[in-house]
């Protein structure tokens, strides 16, 4: 399934790749305008401050309107700017709240992390590598929760519950996940963030999502099965045959040229 999940993602984001690029585009320009205004009132520390929660603000409700976009994408539709912007209106209220949700996580761990470990005793270390270890778990289950919401359900508390369900159905898949789209990272990094980004990261997520609710399908289809041996007799190959179709085999040529095929 992996293999396949590596080639559909990387087949759809070819074939929407000005869509990714206008995206990200946005991202950007969102994201350099607001730390460019932070540091023009650095002057003024609350100013700032709000300047730079406003922009992770911004950016969460883009974010949570384009993983909807992406989640079309990956169901084998496409979309149009319209809907883009039909999206925000629906979706704001969450991504506003995921943004304030990360922003709260990270300042909680970069603040009381260094503070235990520098207490210099064992106690202090032992909560110093707790918290790590919970930021580790909260980081991959977190990576879930935009395709969830594109693809599953619209209320914020269910979703973060769900994300961290599929995190402890699934670590093995949400690490390499995580992987997969620190590899995105260096890419995009190279690219200037502008390939494939912090869009194409939520496309690959959005696909790896899909795709492995085929399992929950499977084994709600399956309830006399123990949940145990189910997990580990997922028939994938059987699962995914309708998309492995639907992708098909392009040669290179087809990719460069695709009307000489």
């Amino acid at each position: 399934m992996i293999g396949f999940f590596i080639k559909k993602a990387f087949f759809d984001g070819w074939d929407n790749l000005f869509q990714i690029l206008i995206l990200n585009v946005i991202f950007l320009c969102v994201g350099f305008g607001g730390f460019f205004l932070a540091g023009a009132a650095s002057d003024m520390m609350l100013l700032s401050m709000g300047i730079l929660l406003a922009t992770a603000i911004a950016e969460g409700i883009l974010w949570t309107a384009a993983s909807k976009m992406l989640a079309r994408i990956a169901s084998y539709r496409s979309f149009g700017w319209k809907d883009f912007l039909e999206a925000i209106r629906s979706t704001w209220k969450h991504g506003a709240l995921f943004s304030l949700l990360a922003v709260g996580i990270a300042l909680l761990f970069f603040v009381t992390t260094p503070y235990y470990f520098g207490i210099g005793n064992m106690v202090g270390f032992a909560l110093g590598m707790l918290l790590f270890w919970l930021a580790i778990i909260v980081l991959l289950s977190l990576q879930w929760f935009l395709p969830i919401r594109s693809q599953l359900d619209d209320n914020f508390v269910k979703c973060l519950k769900k994300s961290f369900i599929v995190f402890f159905d699934n670590p093995g898949f949400s690490l390499f996940m995580f992987f997969y789209s620190l590899v995105l990272l260096g890419l995009s990094l190279v690219c200037v963030m502008l390939l494939p980004g912090i869009t194409g990261i939520m496309l690959a997520q959005n696909e790896a999502f899909r795709l492995r609710l085929y399992k929950y399908d499977w084994m709600e289809k399956h309830p006399e099965l123990d949940a145990r041996i189910a997990r580990k007799s997922i028939p994938w190959e059987e699962l995914i045959a309708d998309d492995v179709e639907t992708v098909g085999y392009r040669s290179f040529k087809s990719f460069i040229f695709p009307w000489k095929d």
